[in-house]
């Protein structure tokens, strides 16, 4: 797996994710090919094209006896880097069929990998030159096109059944007996994090990152009212988590505009449970460190141990076995969809706003798929009233937090 170097005496262009040998050094061609020609990408894409990378050296030190890729790349043996692709086609094959995964991003990564090295090390004149070039068309024209396992349809975006989301209410409500946090503090940051994710659809790396100064507001002089809202942007920071969290794309920056509510919970949260920590990340762990990736789906696993058996037997009616971050955002995605069109939008103008409040790019196909999933009209009224009852306690227990 690629290795994450954070050492406070490297420079910080020097830190970051790379993928290393067995005596952990360095892969000579693999960094290259993230440090210096996909210097773009978000950290999480830059994690799942290093471990993609990873395993093709692994491959072909099995093919060949040998960890020898980097030498084949640097030769620029073209003949022999086909033959070592095709045979982590084979063996990616294979495991898709045992496991049932897709491996087509594992592949994807590969092949981008070997043609764009090929290029570089592999640049030559004349003869050769032309020889190299037609070399890598038809690696290119060829192994893009195959797929260790056939392309699957496109899995139905579900929001959560209507008894799901009523039972995550009650779960998240701090003075609730079913809430299976044990502190004050982590039952309130959890209910915050549950709010946010429902609520605004914030993805989970989006809400890592989050800091304090990242809700703003404002006097709206035309409404006569103060104005709140969210940054989603990335954060400069030396962040200490293994790890780091990123924006997926340039379109996941947006403002997103705040109900009061979540206003106020995030104000009661700091006051009272964030505690005096020496970062400026909104979401802390008990350890006074900013909440790693990992312990958001360890909080939904505990949540989901949590759910009644009929949500559970909701939840396996539709094809899942719990309650994970990313189906907190289709929900929130799915339900705004319909609201959106219920209250007269055209479609064109509905898919528009849904792109700009998730993230997503002028030309994602997103939006039509949320149009087309099964939506059930009695999750909007789930939404609103357990939201409402909620509040209605909110305001009884912490008044001056969210009026």
């Amino acid at each position: 797996m690629p290795v994450n170097l954070v050492p406070s005496s490297l420079p910080k262009t020097m830190t970051g994710l790379v993928c290393v040998g067995p005596f952990g050094i360095p892969r000579f061609w693999a960094t290259i090919w993230s440090d210096v020609l996909k210097t773009s990408l978000r950290p999480s894409t830059r994690r799942q094209h290093l471990a993609a990378l990873d395993r093709l050296y692994e491959a072909v030190q099995r093919q060949r006896g040998s960890d020898c890729l980097d030498r084949l790349i640097a030769d620029a043996d073209a003949n022999a880097l086909e033959d070592c692709l095709m045979g982590f086609l084979a063996q990616l094959r294979n495991e898709a069929a045992v496991a049932g995964v897709d491996k087509t991003s594992t592949w994807k990564s590969a092949v981008s990998f070997v043609t764009d090295m090929l290029r570089i090390a592999g640049d030559a004149s004349g003869i050769r030159a032309s020889d190299m070039e037609a070399k890598l068309l038809r690696l290119d024209t060829l192994y893009r096109q195959l797929a260790p396992n056939p392309k699957p349809p496109a899995p139905p975006i579900r929001a959560l059944p209507p008894i799901v989301v009523e039972d995550l209410y009650e779960i998240f409500n701090p003075d609730s007996p079913r809430d299976p946090f044990k502190t004050e503090a982590l039952r309130w940051r959890n209910l915050l994090i549950f709010m946010l994710l429902l609520r605004l659809g914030l993805r989970r790396g989006e809400a890592a990152l989050l800091h304090t100064s990242s809700f703003k507001e404002d006097f709206d002089p035309v409404g006569g009212k103060t104005v709140h809202w969210l940054d989603v942007d990335e954060t400069d920071d030396d962040d200490p988590r293994y790890e780091r969290p990123g924006l997926k794309t340039a379109t996941s920056r947006r403002h997103l505009p705040l109900p009061q509510e979540i206003v106020g919970l995030v104000v009661h949260y700091n006051s009272n449970y964030r505690g005096r920590v020496h970062y400026p990340h909104l979401l802390i762990s008990q350890k006074a460190q900013p909440l790693s990736l990992r312990s958001f789906g360890k909080m939904f696993d505990v949540v989901t141990a949590s759910l009644s058996s009929d949500a559970i037997n909701s939840l396996k009616k539709q094809g899942l076995d719990g309650v994970s971050c990313h189906d907190l955002r289709h929900t929130a995605a799915t339900v705004r969809m319909k609201r959106y069109q219920d209250s007269g939008l055209d479609f064109d103008k509905a898919q528009e706003k849904l792109r700009v409040f998730f993230g997503w790019s002028k030309t994602s196909n997103m939006p039509r798929l949320y149009a087309r999933a099964y939506f059930e009209t009695s999750l909007a009224e789930v939404w609103d009233e357990k939201f409402d009852h909620f509040v209605d306690a909110l305001r009884r227990t912490v008044p001056e937090a969210v009026r």
